[in-house]
């Protein structure tokens, strides 16, 4: 019944973004990491709101159409979990689990 996700975008200092991504295609390990890298070099490094704006950005230039992207207060567990971008580590994760290491995110 899809492919669906939340992604939640962490920066160096442990804050978090005040929202989470919600996929409902485009959620599988392969998808999230292909769409994560893509927006990396315009996610401000130490700023995960920006960096948030940026992948949010990012997953509505991929998605065509008015469905299959929001942004959500709720941390969910769908088909693929829940996956955590961990910019001061260069790293994702999904429910824990380290799918995606040495991403280079934006220095500026």
């Amino acid at each position: 019944m899809g492919n669906r996700a939340t992604i939640e975008v962490r920066d160096a200092t442990g804050d978090k973004a005040p929202c989470y991504v919600y996929i409902h295609w485009c959620g599988s390990p392969e998808q999230v990491i292909e769409v994560v890298k893509k927006a990396a070099p315009d996610m401000r490094h130490n700023d995960c709101q920006y960096a948030m704006a940026r992948l949010i950005g990012t997953y509505h230039d991929k998605l065509a159409g008015g469905l299959s992207l929001g942004v959500t207060k709720h941390k969910e567990e769908f088909d693929n979990g829940h996956y955590v971008v961990d910019m001061s580590k260069g790293k994702i994760t999904n429910d824990n689990e380290l799918i995606a290491k040495d991403i280079e995110f934006g220095r500026f």
